[in-house]
């Protein structure tokens, strides 16, 4: 009971910090509704219809993972900024396993990341996305799913950066790569032999299928697939978060 309370108060922490920074309530709001509005409505213009589906519908569970992505890897950034300002070594003496520190922020980062990914999911309506009640209880699933692993990848990479420069230069060469190859841009077949290896060895890639399963859209793989890679990447960098925390 004890460590699931220390997990909570880190949890409820950042939460609390993200509802006071407006900047990242702004940007929550304004990546994905440029994404859509811009990429979508400027090369819909040269692809109009990808699969049988228009091209503002094919990259709306692409805005998704992107919000994911990119909030994902910026909570994580946290972890820096408790090192450089003491919050981290306060929380490193408390008695609370290092375990129950990387959880805390593991799912602290994962939180705000689900509320930002939902925010972009909400734009359904302004690409002629329509869900249903029960379709959107699955898409928050997948969009947790995501949103844990993603955070969990960057916990990995804060744990051993030093500067808030470095993490940032490492986290956009992560993050850039495998947002493009994920398919939630352009599709996944057809592609040069290299570019397929990537695309189907990013696990990005089948969390961005199993979004279009639920929105209703063509998919590329099963839904057993797709949710044993997403889930396997996420615990396998939860365990990585914390083998990287404790040789800390």
């Amino acid at each position: 009971m004890h460590e699931l309370e220390a997990i909570w108060a880190l949890t409820w922490r950042d939460l609390r910090r993200f509802s006071r920074d407006r900047s990242q309530i702004l940007g929550a709001i304004a990546r994905p509704l440029l994404w859509l509005l811009l990429m979508g409505k400027g090369l819909r213009a040269a692809v109009p219809v990808v699969h049988g589906v228009d091209y503002q519908h094919f990259i709306y569970a692409g805005a998704i993972a992107m919000t994911v992505l990119f909030s994902g890897m910026f909570q994580s950034v946290t972890i820096i900024w408790d090192r450089e300002f003491g919050f981290l070594k306060e929380v490193l003496v408390a008695p609370i396993s290092r375990s129950t520190i990387v959880l805390g922020k593991t799912l602290a980062g994962a939180a705000v990341t689900f509320v930002q990914g939902m925010v972009a999911a909400v734009f359904a309506p302004l690409v002629s996305v329509s869900l249903g009640p029960l379709q959107w209880i699955w898409l928050a699933g997948v969009v947790a799913l995501l949103s844990i692993a993603v955070t969990a990848l960057g916990v990995v990479i804060a744990t051993r950066m030093e500067t808030f420069e470095g993490f940032g230069v490492i986290s956009n060469f992560v993050v850039l790569p495998l947002y493009f190859l994920s398919g939630g841009v352009f599709p996944i077949e057809h592609l040069p032999t290299w570019m397929a290896v990537a695309v189907h060895a990013n696990p990005v890639t089948y969390g961005v299928d199993l979004m279009r399963r639920v929105i209703g859209q063509p998919v590329f793989f099963s839904t057993l697939r797709d949710l044993t890679v997403v889930c396997g990447f996420g615990a396998v960098m939860v365990l990585a978060a914390l083998l990287m925390f404790r040789r800390e």
